[in-house]
């Protein structure tokens, strides 16, 4: 049995291809369903992101399932096969396995650690279990999945630094203030940096959102969308005081914001501190306010900083989080080769048993004068025979290489001792509440 993992991401392919093969989540089942039509295609489940397309399946064949995989990749993008396979990468088994336990964990992703990951591949596998392309192999692998990524994520701090400048303006806020709950924000700027603060300070608290900007209209639109308050910059001065985290982005050449009116606000703030965040080149807030009593200043530069650090610190935290991952995956690797000879070693042993038994009885005509313990001792000698026949071929069996030699040894004995070689296609696994995915990360 083999677990393939095939897709591209955005190391690997521009946005422009990653666009074309997004799949909306409607059409999930259906591209599964018809995935586990092809004979070498047992399971499958899809990742589809902004960020990436991956397909998970179990076969026997890896190279059949990867070639349909790669077809069905071209056929979607609609580029000959030659041209989508320059994005694709394509991986089996342990490596099929590290991979997949990556990404749930984000050390795979754009952002480093980033949480949101791991829910999108819960729903890849909820999307699997809907379309009935979950079996056995895949309901035990995303259990470890889960299980790996939550463990990388609590026993190391991957992902407990921000890696971008809005996420650290609020990790900067948090050391002032502690808890960001009520605090009032004003953002001075309507454009896209503005709106991502925003959402990350709304996202730890701050209810309260002001928007100064030099077109009304915009900063109307802005406050709409985050339940605030719309200001024209004339108007700053009068609001200033209310402002707990202010954060600055606008397009101007010059200080938009001067140490008297700081000054005079943070005079009617009566000593509460104010943090202020200059995310504009050139700067909108005069340097000199740094100097101001209760007045925290971060520009760009300061904020670059902290983000450095930051990532160092989490690039160092992934790496003992890919330790962990290996212990991960050696252990659900281990379960896989178990899964291929247990059920062969058993109908081994059984067929052994049949045959010792077959042939005792046999021997029973030529035994007639064989008292009891005689006889007790006959069936004894014929199990330790049989016993030490089989046993290097039973230690071969249990110990096989996850490769091509593998399934040689296995495809082996079956013909040897005439073994039952047929397998189950698709064993599904019913979708249930409470599973340990539902707790994981």
């Amino acid at each position: 049995m083999r677990i393939c993992h095939i897709g591209l991401n955005h190391k690997t392919a521009p946005v422009e291809l990653r666009e074309r093969l997004a799949v909306p989540e409607a059409d999930i089942t259906a591209i599964l369903q018809q995935r586990i039509q092809h004979p070498a295609i047992r399971e499958a489940a899809l990742l589809s992101t902004c960020n990436r397309v991956e397909m998970t399946v179990v076969t026997h064949d890896p190279d059949a399932a990867i070639a349909a995989v790669h077809e069905w990749f071209a056929e979607k993008s609609g580029m000959s096969m030659e041209k989508v396979c320059e994005h694709l990468y394509s991986f089996t088994t342990d490596r099929a396995i590290q991979h997949l336990f990556a990404v749930a964990s984000g050390l795979d992703s754009l952002v480093l650690g980033e949480p949101q990951i791991l829910g999108q591949v819960k729903s890849s596998y909820e999307h699997a279990l809907t379309a009935n392309t979950a079996g056995h192999v895949l309901h035990r692998l995303y259990q470890s999945t889960f299980s790996a990524a939550k463990r990388a994520r609590t026993e190391t701090e991957i992902g407990k630094q921000a890696v971008n400048i809005s996420s650290c303006a609020v990790e900067l806020a948090k050391q002032i203030f502690g808890d960001l709950s009520g605090k009032t924000v004003l953002l001075m700027g309507a454009g896209e940096m503005a709106e991502l603060a925003a959402t990350h300070f709304r996202a730890n608290g701050c209810t309260d959102i002001l928007v100064a900007n030099r077109t009304l209209k915009r900063a109307q639109n802005l406050a709409m969308e985050f339940e605030g308050h719309a200001l024209t910059m004339e108007q700053l001065p009068d609001y200033l005081d209310a402002a707990d985290i202010v954060v600055s982005s606008t397009g101007a050449s010059t200080f938009v914001l001067l140490p008297d009116v700081v000054k005079a606000a943070m005079k009617k703030r009566k000593g509460n501190p104010m943090f202020l965040v200059d995310i504009a080149v050139p700067r909108d807030i005069d340097p000199r306010i740094a100097d101001i009593d209760g007045a925290y200043l971060y520009d760009i530069d300061d904020l670059q900083q902290v983000v450095q650090g930051n990532v160092q610190h989490r690039q160092h935290e992934a790496e003992l989080a890919r330790e962990i991952l290996k212990e991960e995956a050696l252990a659900f690797l281990g379960w896989l080769k178990s899964l291929e000879s247990v059920p062969l070693i058993r109908n081994l042993q059984q067929q052994m048993e049949l045959r010792r038994a077959e042939e005792l009885e046999k021997a029973m005509r030529y035994m007639k004068d064989f008292d009891a313990a005689q006889i007790e001792a006959v069936e004894r000698f014929s199990k330790a025979m049989m016993k030490r026949f089989m046993h290097s071929s039973l230690q071969t069996l249990k110990s096989l290489p996850d490769d091509i030699e593998g399934d040689l040894l296995m495809g082996a004995a079956t013909r040897l001792f005439d073994l039952d070689e047929r397998q189950p296609h698709l064993t599904v696994v019913g979708k249930t509440k409470g599973n340990d995915e539902q707790s994981a990360g």
